[in-house]
């Protein structure tokens, strides 16, 4: 995988997607039913890790080494959290829920996690072919 791949503009609206099911969640898990607005460190939580993403999206794609790292390590911090969620058995819970908008965000959020764990694999095994390392 290199820089300006295209297979990286997969991740890319993969992971804006999972963001921007966020929204859904939270109208039908909390606004509807309880009219509570979303807190403050909520809104600034959820954009600080967009904010992460795209920074090593957009450093990796410029063949920045920190571009790297920062994808890298978003990619398996995601991985790490649907993993977590899926091993102790919150995904069982999850997914018995009735309203099949947040159904879909869970599952759909399984799948982001996946795709993460994916190409964080696949970016850290060729990292030496991304010309951000040289081969030895």
């Amino acid at each position: 995988m290199s820089q300006n791949n295209p297979r990286l503009s997969i991740l890319l609206w993969v992971t804006l997607l999972n963001y921007a099911a966020q929204v859904p969640y939270y109208l039908y898990n909390y606004y509807f039913p309880y009219r509570v607005p979303p807190t403050p460190s909520s809104i600034v939580l959820l954009g600080l890790t967009l904010f992460w993403f795209l920074l090593g999206y957009a450093g990796f794609q410029k063949g920045t080494k920190f571009g790297f790292s920062v994808l890298a390590s978003f990619m398996v911090v995601e991985a790490l959290f649907y993993l977590h969620s899926f091993v102790f058995g919150a995904f069982f819970f999850q997914i018995q829920n009735p309203n099949m908008i947040i159904k879909f965000v869970f599952i759909y959020g399984y799948v982001s996690g996946a795709a993460a764990a994916w190409y964080a694999y696949m970016l850290i095994r060729n990292r030496r072919y991304t010309g951000l390392y040289k081969a030895n």
